[in-house]
């Protein structure tokens, strides 16, 4: 039932706070740091997933608010601090304490949040767009939000140097799945007519099928432990000797052409000595 403690007195206040103001957002309650803060909570899970376990006081159970706030992989245990960072900004708030550290915390943990969603769906740029106009950052102009930061904290853009070293943390991680891609050497894309750009822009999936159809193609079988050696000698015969006196195997070819050779050698050579 609403009006009882949920989670704790301060988490309380803060859903209490939305529910009353949210529709009216000129208001002061609307713009407090609580409310805020649960704004940005039905940003990232959506209001359904925030504010219907408050209505059934289901904290823990299935479709309880401890699952909604998991589902994108965010850890239990710092849920838990989470919360409690809410009870911990009130007494250093009343205490004017300043750096407010549970205030630092808990726009951490909703960047966190926010990233862990990041990392399971894709995410325009308008909606990251939008989740900054929520964060205390200092390169943002809304005075409410210049308000609090003078209030609350020393160093005013600590949340926005957080905020950069998650995404130089998303963004290394998109370019490690880009250099971990198995790729072949760029001769076994250009002989089969495809550039480097063409390469690049390619799916996990259609590269995966371009690398399986260059193996076809120089007849390597792809079980071969050494698959990558053998392919690199038959693309060598290849742009040496063309498709030419091919058995099956690109490497094979080479050495059957080269014993070709050298038993053409050995015949010039007993030829000429029995002319002598």
């Amino acid at each position: 039932m609403v009006g009882k403690i949920f989670v704790n007195e301060a988490f309380s206040h803060a859903l209490e706070l939305y529910l009353k103001s949210k529709d009216h957002q000129e208001s002061s309650e609307y713009q407090s740091f609580f409310a805020v803060a649960i704004r940005t909570l039905v940003f990232i899970y959506g209001e359904l997933d925030i504010i219907n376990p408050y209505i059934t006081q289901n904290e823990f159970s299935m479709g309880g608010l401890d699952n909604n706030m998991t589902k994108y992989g965010f850890p239990k245990e710092k849920l838990q601090d989470f919360k409690q960072q809410f009870l911990e900004y009130e007494k250093e708030s009343q205490q004017n304490i300043k750096p407010n550290t549970a205030f630092i915390k808990i726009e951490k943990y909703l960047i966190d949040m926010f990233f862990y969603k990041i990392n399971e769906i894709e995410l325009s740029q308008e909606e990251k767009a939008k989740f900054q106009t929520l964060l205390y950052l200092q390169s943002n102009q809304i005075i409410y939000i210049k308000q609090e930061l003078e209030k609350n904290i020393n160093q005013t853009d600590i949340i926005d140097k957080y905020y950069a070293s998650k995404q130089y943390e998303l963004n290394r991680k998109y370019d490690l799945e880009k250099i971990n891609r198995y790729t072949l050497i760029p001769d076994a894309y250009l002989l089969l007519g495809y550039n480097l750009n063409q390469i690049q822009s390619m799916t996990d999936q259609d590269l995966q099928n371009v690398n399986l159809q260059v193996y076809n193609f120089f007849k390597v079988d792809i079980n071969a432990e050494n698959k990558d050696e053998i392919l690199e000698k038959a693309i060598n015969y290849y742009k040496r000797y063309g498709n030419r006196l091919t058995s099956g195997n690109g490497y094979v070819d080479m050495l059957l052409f080269a014993s070709i050779i050298a038993t053409t050698i050995f015949i010039v050579l007993l030829f000429i000595f029995n002319y002598l």
